[in-house]
């Protein structure tokens, strides 16, 4: 068995769901070490060029058992024990301002 900071796991992939705050989801791929920045940026620039996500300043959060854990930009996601099947949530994170 391989630990989380094997080398060996590095090639290996996890595969989790994106969802939008409007509801739009999208499987993606990453490495258990992919930083939180990187995978935010990558889902983000899926959904802008899909045009189900306008462009702004977005975060990931990973719900579970109904409580929303918010995913620091500088960690690895292996940081917060993603795994297969995991749902991740892309929220805003600065605040919005009317007018």
């Amino acid at each position: 068995m391989t630990s989380p900071t094997d080398p060996a796991t590095e090639h290996e992939h996890i595969r989790v769901t994106v969802r939008t705050p409007a509801g739009a989801s999208h499987e993606f791929r990453y490495r258990p070490a992919e930083l939180v920045v990187a995978a935010t940026a990558t889902a983000v620039e899926h959904f802008v060029k899909a045009k189900e996500l306008g462009p702004d300043d977005y975060g990931l959060a990973l719900v579970r058992s109904g409580t929303a854990v918010a995913l620091l930009d500088t960690n690895e996601l292996r940081s917060y024990a993603v795994v297969d099947g995991d749902v991740l949530h892309l929220v805003i994170e600065k605040p919005q301002v009317d007018g």
